[in-house]
């Protein structure tokens, strides 16, 4: 697990709670085994896999091409995309492309994350902030605080960072439904372990059916937890 609300998310007690956590506890019970959670980055969080620290990555990682090349990913349970943010008062500056694409034009992102990623491809000349393992709030901070113009970050932040902080989704960026580089959010497993695969994709459709997943995205994918 890494730290991504709204989630997963730890409490004041420090245990893990919110979509994931409690859908993994619930796969532990599926599988008859007993379900432990190692707290990692996002920066490290697949070599972690592939050396053999955790046998699942259990957060809301994104499916990209790329990392299907060295990890598998069950069907995914929630498509997402990057999304940019201004501040309200500052929207009206962003209306393209291209006005990101600028020099002088500074975008705060996660480091390593799909949202950097769309970053260089779609505005390769902007100045761009990465910042290792950020949570949602260092990159409102950067906006804030005027050291970055922009944010970019998962399109479902979108509700909380609109409701909370008066951000605004840069226009021409926002028709389509799931931001910028669409891609499934989906569990990661090491490569060629078919048998575990099926498993977690057999639970997965169980949860779906049973109504299980949509029930927990509505109780915990909300703008509250998205800025915890």
């Amino acid at each position: 697990m890494a730290q991504d609300p709204p989630f997963e998310f730890t409490t004041a007690a420090g245990d893990w709670t919110s979509f994931n956590p409690i859908l993994c506890q619930k796969l532990a019970d599926y599988l008859g085994v007993k379900a432990e959670f190692v707290t990692t980055g996002w920066t490290g969080i697949v070599a972690g896999l592939q050396t053999g620290k955790y046998d699942i990555i259990g957060a809301d990682i994104n499916a990209t091409d790329e990392r299907k090349k060295v990890i598998d990913f069950t069907n995914p349970y929630y498509q997402t995309g990057t999304s940019f943010f201004a501040l309200s008062t500052n929207a009206s500056k962003f209306t393209s492309v291209a006005d990101l694409n600028k020099s002088s034009v500074t975008i705060a992102v996660v480091t390593g994350s799909d949202n950097e990623t769309a970053v260089t491809q779609n505005m390769p000349n902007a100045s761009e902030r990465a910042l290792p393992n950020a949570s949602i709030a260092d990159l409102v901070s950067e906006v804030v605080s005027g050291r970055s113009q922009v944010l970019a970050t998962s399109t479902y932040l979108a509700p909380g960072l609109i409701a909370k902080y008066h951000f605004t989704v840069i226009p021409s960026l926002a028709s389509a439904p799931n931001g910028v580089l669409p891609v499934g959010v989906a569990w990661g497993l090491p490569k060629n372990e078919p048998e575990l695969l099926a498993k977690l994709n057999a639970f997965l459709a169980q949860e779906t059916a049973n109504g299980n997943i949509a029930a927990l995205q509505l109780k915990w994918l909300t703008p509250e937890n998205t800025l915890k």
